[in-house]
């Protein structure tokens, strides 16, 4: 763990102010569209690292002035890490991780926004060379021994604009400021010691070998394996739902839930082909919907998708005959009379010995059905809980009034009947109310 020190941040923010540098003014004269970080800077790399291994970077706007304006553009949910990089490619270069308070005074680096935020961090007074920067690089190696608190150097906290849960209150003032912080018993993936520099910057990461920018987490399940700023982050194959987590990385660390050993597989795939042992062997891609045609019938598979398939039947007759084949391909022999072969569906092949035969084939109709898999509400989840079970129980960070028994996470136990258990005055639940009390009880939310 580096040394940390104090005082000549501060100082060095008074003495920016003192030159009208300080503050929260920003040459960004209008706030871009979509979700975004802004702000102005003294000519900056400013860098984001997420927790799913992706990379964003830009390089602020020189516009001839001391306070060069930027913008940064992330996705909407996604927890981030700033730092900003003055020099950069220099002797000079000073490499300063950005943290904020939250409205109880801890110091946070770990930073998501809602859909179409813009927050504006105004003007972040960041050291220009290596001797301006001594007193916070007590090693001199060129990275700050603790993040530059926005708050106490004049910049903006970005908590205060931003609402990631949407439940009308700003980070700032909501108690569980946002929803998406860490718990104490989730490890940050992108800086293991907690120290507030980021994995990639700081000098006591021990690497691992297939982590190829160091930032923690093994190439497989990194988003930007290489931290390569033309990359699309889209590097991860189990997110199906595109949030842009794996689909079974509820708490957002990066790794699956039951990758006890962090070693970027779950603990059951022994074969390391990115799939449980019990499941087919990984594709690298999601389900997609797929069209079948057999014949002139057409299917439509996806995930939540029921095949039809045709019922075949053949029927051969010696004599004067009629064979007729709904589904797939038939193969009629007939000796002796003339003879009539209607097929529906499939192709015919019809062989005659003796007299003519007439074939004719008729389409059939194309079918296609589809059977939607019901999901759970969230919403009406939470309004179930507070109806029926608020009074009794708690429910994570939602409920924490009553101690008989924390719902949290106990979705899967939930049965139609709670009746059957004592004290429960006889609550049915349907199978619609199930799911949605289990999209409630199991979300990271509460």
């Amino acid at each position: 763990m580096k040394q940390r020190h104090q005082l000549s941040i501060l100082a060095f923010a008074l003495l920016q102010a003192a030159c009208g540098g300080g503050g929260g003014g920003s040459n960004v004269t209008s706030s871009p569209a979509g979700t975004s970080i802004i702000g102005s800077v003294p000519g900056t790399l400013i860098e984001a690292f997420g927790d799913n291994g992706s990379y964003y970077v830009v390089q602020s706007n020189d516009n001839g002035t001391a306070q060069h304006p930027f913008e940064l553009d992330i996705p909407p949910g996604l927890g981030i890490r700033l730092v900003m990089i003055t020099g950069e490619g220099t002797a000079d270069e000073v490499i300063t991780p950005i943290g904020f308070r939250d409205s109880t005074g801890n110091i946070r680096t770990r930073l998501a926004l809602g859909e179409g935020d813009v927050v504006d961090l105004g003007h972040v007074p960041l050291f220009m060379g290596r001797n301006a920067a001594a007193m916070d690089d007590l090693d001199n190696d060129g990275v700050l021994d603790r993040p530059m608190v926005l708050d106490d150097v004049g910049a903006q906290n970005p908590l205060s604009q931003s609402d990631v849960d949407e439940d009308g209150v700003d980070d700032w003032n909501d108690d569980d400021h946002g929803g998406y912080q860490y718990d104490s018993s989730t490890r940050d993936p992108q800086d293991d010691d907690e120290d507030g520099i980021p994995n990639v910057y700081d000098h006591d990461h021990a690497g691992r070998e297939d982590d190829s920018d160091s930032d923690g987490l093994p190439d497989h399940i990194d988003a930007n394996p290489h931290n390569d700023e033309d990359h699309d982050n889209d590097g991860l194959d189990d997110d199906c739902d595109g949030d842009g987590y794996n689909d079974e990385d509820r708490d957002h660390d990066g790794f699956h839930d039951d990758d006890d050993d962090r070693d970027g597989f779950h603990d059951d795939d022994l074969d390391h082909d990115g799939r449980h042992d019990d499941e087919d062997d990984d594709t690298g891609t999601c389900p997609t919907p797929t069209t079948t045609t057999t014949g002139q019938t057409t299917t439509t598979t996806t995930s939540q998708t029921t095949t039809t398939t045709a019922p075949q039947t053949t029927s051969t007759t010696t004599g004067a005959s009629t064979t007729t084949t709904t589904g797939a391909s038939t193969t009629s022999t007939t000796m002796g009379a003339p003879t009539t072969t209607t097929t529906t569906g499939a192709s015919t092949t019809s062989t005659t010995t003796g007299a003519t035969t007439t074939t004719t084939t008729t389409a059939a109709p194309s079918t296609t059905t589809t059977t939607l898999v019901p999901i759970g509400s969230f919403a009406a989840g939470q309004a179930q809980y507070d109806a029926e079970c608020s009074d009794c129980h708690g429910a994570g960070s939602h409920d924490t009034s009553n101690g008989v028994k924390n719902l949290k996470g106990t979705g899967s136990k939930l049965v139609p009947v709670l009746g059957d258990i004592a004290f429960m005055n006889n609550i049915v639940l349907s199978s619609q109310e199930i799911l949605d009390l289990r999209a409630f009880l199991d979300s990271p939310l509460i």
